[in-house]
């Protein structure tokens, strides 16, 4: 009874001594003597006062503080940006005129009054440089977003991710000497159906060209308008875009050479499959009479079982020799009777 008594007591100890304020008399609160004076139902003002807010910083380091300044309000557009300097820069550049591109018609094939604005965009993209048709300056769009928001996105550089479906040359146009020199893309995004039409000016070496092909690339292309276009089904419309190069890589192709012991395996192998199957084509047909030989031997004995009663025997060999033998005996008889008559 004492030993269960005295482990109850360990425990009773254990446990008073895992509470910090069992020590307080040992090591004292500086702090809380110092705070004993005021009032503790009281909060200071700059308790409360956070000037700076909890944040992810650019550099992503996630509960950051820094001052949060007063910014645009957020647009489908710059959803996703980083929102410095340069890149809204570049994101709000305009390839042409806004008065050019105010007489754009949505849902229509092209039109006389797009010339102008199409001009100006192509002649921009044409002296673009590398720099100003990188992806940071160009988000990444769907084709919900350019079907949606045309007006948004008209004029404005964008980035094109999917897979390229069909590839032709335009052919030369009367009007607009330009036009020869463009392909026109039909290119698929992510889990769409329609397709987003872009003119490129340029493809990369080796690009295959058709109606039915399946490569993966990304554009940098300025969105013009929502185009009209024929199909199966009736009238279509689809973004059409303007861009000066595709972004594709081309697959890699692995060439091996056929070493001599190859070709001599090879060689060997075709020789005795030869070997084999004219073996087994001879023993096949060993005891065999072709259909030619069967047909001749029928007609034949056809030939023969209708005209045998005709067949006319004759006298035999062994018939002759005999008539052949008696003719002699009676020769040499008068031969003989001749001779006698004369002695």
């Amino acid at each position: 009874m004492m030993l269960v008594g005295s482990l109850g007591l360990v425990v009773v100890l254990m446990i008073r001594a895992a509470d910090p304020e069992t020590w307080r008399w040992i090591a004292p609160d500086q702090a809380a003597e110092e705070g004993s004076t005021e009032d503790p139902a009281r909060i200071a003002q700059n308790q409360i006062e956070v000037p700076r807010k909890a944040v992810a910083s650019d550099n992503g380091t996630e509960g950051e503080f820094r001052v949060v300044g007063n910014r645009p309000p957020a647009t489908p557009y710059t959803l996703g940006g980083n929102h410095n300097g340069e890149a809204g820069q570049g994101h709000d550049k305009i390839w042409a005129t806004p008065e050019a591109l105010a007489l754009v018609e949505d849902s229509s094939p092209f039109r006389a009054s797009d010339f102008e604005a199409w001009s100006q965009v192509f002649d921009n993209m044409r002296e673009a440089n590398a720099q100003e048709l990188s992806a940071k300056h160009a988000p990444l769009v769907q084709f919900g977003q350019l079907f949606q928001q045309s007006k948004l996105y008209r004029g404005k550089l964008v980035t094109i991710q999917g897979t390229i479906r069909r590839c032709v040359k335009l052919p030369p146009n009367p009007l607009d000497e330009r036009a020869g020199n463009l392909w026109q893309l039909w290119v698929f995004s992510g889990g769409d159906n329609s397709p987003i039409v872009i003119y490129s000016m340029d493809l990369p070496e080796g690009f295959p060209v058709g109606n039915e092909i399946h490569e993966t690339a990304s554009l940098q292309a300025v969105y013009f308008k929502k185009w009209v276009y024929a199909a199966k089904g009736g009238t279509m419309s689809a973004p059409l875009l303007l861009a000066k190069n595709v972004n594709w890589q081309a697959p890699a192709t692995v060439q091996r050479e056929i070493t001599g012991l190859e070709i001599a395996i090879g060689i060997g192998c075709t020789l005795l499959g030869a070997i084999g199957v004219v073996g087994f084509i001879w023993w096949a047909n060993r005891n065999r009479d072709s259909q030619v030989e069967k047909l001749v031997r029928h007609r034949n004995r056809k030939q023969f079982e209708e005209n045998a009663a005709d067949i006319s025997v004759g006298v035999s060999v062994r018939d002759q020799l005999g008539a052949l033998s008696a003719q002699m005996k009676n020769h040499s008889s008068s031969e003989e009777t001749d001779d006698k008559t004369t002695e």
